[in-house]
């Protein structure tokens, strides 16, 4: 008796009729139907353990605390050795969030009887509540040693492994869920979104159908099958799956935020449009909501012209981004940068210019975000030759494997290598550059654009590799990293003020590199290849001494899956619109204007 709680509850017995009556009532989500049926029991049998232990878990689902807590603990009053009573008062305590008490008689239950799974899946799913990884993952483990086909149980084990960013194991577990239950929706879910982020758009695209098949109600399957049509180009069907989305969740602000973004002429536009900017001005709803709902009718408004409306709607955005995810740290940074600017000199490189391996197939695209690191890439992929492997985290959670426990910061990274690790983590590397890429491909690209951070970790890795460092005029540049949905962890994006900070330190760290980094780095405008597509692809493709191919001039003609911000202008040919765009709402911005005002357009 799970009722979609993460918590279970398995018949250690032959099915009796009262489980099956209950069953059947919360199935069809009757729990009156199912408390009714526990009290008329207990009327003819009021000493039942199982009547008991079951209209608790009926009374913590309908919101009544007292009434589940004297039911569960009654329960394992009737039947102290059956570790089925005790397992269920901790799934009270659990609904209840009482993480201290639910772990203990989950405890309880496993103490009596060794084997009963379900009290280790529900202590490990307890004890994942409340941060206790290292004994979530014993408790899960024991779970399937018991009984290796437990379906939620590797469901959770995964989300587990996802949050250690062993992703790898936790697709596999993922893997299992699905094989072990097929009519668990949830299992194709989340193995769709993990492998969605790790760029496999298409199989990613099957398991959200099919989980949307067992489950047309999940909402999350039709976001992530919207997200993920985004993806392959798709923006009429991405829409339909927003809309349905809306349709079962109206104040969903994800979907509704998504859909501002892309629509273009619906009928329903105006009412959402409305919809959207009543719960911005709304004291009611919640931070992430409002920026995701700015974000959306920022682009809304812009594709209109109404740079006005765009400009406030970006306001509201980043505001309530900014109180959520705090001001950059600019002290902070600025550490960061000095300490990798002091370690790492010519002579770092040249001591260590035998570690690593010799091949030149990577290619790190870098810059800041919104840069054109996206077009560069779609450019570059378009060649038969090459292969664009998107944004890879797998650079930067290397540099931090490698670092001993009592590192202080991530710039100690390459610092740390020696030439046996060095080699290992270059060879971890390549099987994630490779992993889609075309046999034979000369060389293979990771547009990670904050990858520049990892520039000294990259070159002790593959001293044979090559940067391609994508620049665009700043006011454009900020602008457009300020009307984006980045995620929270880029605290500089939400202010003008930390967005110049942060691009200065981005030069400072490249005009660094550019000085000592052994690897060739070719600086590479946004301005001047919207202006002269063919110098500068021709330009590009000399850099990574390939022969010339047309193909590189209809990069928007190719079918390939893009998973960034800039999805829908690499789809079309090369316009100049995006070109001195920061005009258009400079009236608008006094603290734009405050932050960049004084600066000549490509200052920095």
């Amino acid at each position: 008796m799970s009722t979609q709680s993460g918590y279970e509850t398995k018949p250690c017995e032959p099915e009796k009729p009262l489980l099956a009556a209950v069953m059947g009532a919360l199935e069809s989500k009757n729990w009156q139907d199912a408390q009714q049926t526990c009290l008329a029991h207990l009327d003819e049998a009021p000493n039942d353990p199982d009547a008991h232990r079951y209209l608790g878990q009926i009374y913590s689902l309908l919101g009544k605390r007292e009434q589940a807590l004297e039911a569960a603990t009654r329960a394992t009053t009737l039947a102290s050795e059956d570790p089925r009573t005790w397992s269920d008062l901790g799934r009270v305590h659990a609904r209840l969030r009482e993480w201290t008490l639910a772990i203990e008689a989950f405890s309880r239950a496993v103490d009596l009887d060794a084997s009963y799974a379900d009290g280790w899946h529900n202590m490990g799913t307890a004890l994942k509540q409340i941060g206790d990884s290292e004994r979530a993952f014993v408790a899960l483990k024991r779970a399937l040693q018991v009984d290796h086909t437990r379906a939620e149980t590797y469901l959770t084990l995964g989300n587990l492994l996802v949050d250690a960013e062993q992703l790898e194991d936790a697709i596999q577990c993922f893997e299992f869920a699905a094989i072990h239950d097929p009519t668990l929706g949830r299992a194709r879910r989340r193995l769709a979104q993990e492998l969605s982020q790790q760029g496999r758009v298409e199989q990613a695209e099957t398991l959200f159908r099919q989980s949307l098949g067992l489950d047309k109600e999940d909402v999350a399957s039709w976001f992530g099958l919207g997200r993920t049509l985004e993806d392959l180009g798709q923006a009429e069907a991405a829409m339909g799956c927003y809309r349905n989305v809306l349709r079962r969740e109206p104040r969903n602000g994800m979907a509704l935020g998504q859909y501002l973004a892309l629509v273009k002429d619906d009928p329903e536009e105006e009412a959402w449009v409305g919809q959207a900017q009543g719960a911005l001005g709304s004291s009611e709803t919640p931070d992430e909501a409002k920026a995701l709902l700015g974000y959306g009718l920022a682009k809304y408004f812009t594709r209109r012209k109404n740079y006005a409306q765009s400009a406030r709607a970006g306001i509201e955005a980043n505001a309530a981004r900014r109180r959520k995810a705090g001001p950059l740290d600019r002290q902070q940074l600025t550490i960061r940068i000095d300490n990798l600017i002091r370690t790492y000199t010519k002579d770092f490189f040249l001591e260590r210019q035998h570690y690593g391996v010799g091949t030149d197939q990577p290619v790190f695209i870098v810059g800041l975000p919104r840069s054109g690191t996206t077009l560069t890439e779609q450019i570059l992929s378009a060649h038969p030759m090459l292969h664009g492997a998107g944004e890879l985290p797998d650079l930067s959670r290397l540099a931090i494997r490698s670092l001993p426990e009592e590192a202080e910061a991530p710039w100690q990274a390459a610092r740390e290598l020696t030439q046996m690790s060095s080699r290992i983590h270059a060879h971890a590397y390549l099987d994630a550059l490779r992993a889609r890429a075309r046999k034979g491909c000369l060389r293979i690209s990771d547009k990670q654009p904050l990858n520049f951070f990892q520039l000294a970790f990259a070159a002790v890795l593959f001293p044979n590799a090559r940067v391609v460092y994508c620049r665009r005029d700043v006011r454009d540049n900020a602008l457009s990293i300020w009307m984006e949905n980045f995620n929270a962890d880029q605290r500089y994006a939400t202010d003008f003020e930390d967005l110049a900070f942060f691009t200065a330190a981005s030069r400072r760290v490249m005009l660094h590199w550019q000085d000592v980094l052994p690897l060739p780095i070719l600086e590479f405008p946004y301005e001047e290849t919207v202006a002269d597509l063919e110098g500068q692809a021709r330009r590009l493709m000399d850099f990574l001494n390939v022969p010339w191919n047309d193909d590189c001039l209809d990069f928007y003609e190719h079918d390939r899956a893009v998973q960034t911000p800039s999805r829908w202008q690499v789809r079309q040919p090369i316009y100049t619109g995006s070109v001195g765009r920061w005009k258009n709402y400079a009236d608008y911005l006094p603290e734009f204007n405050t932050a960049f005002g004084e600066l000549p357009q490509n200052s920095l």
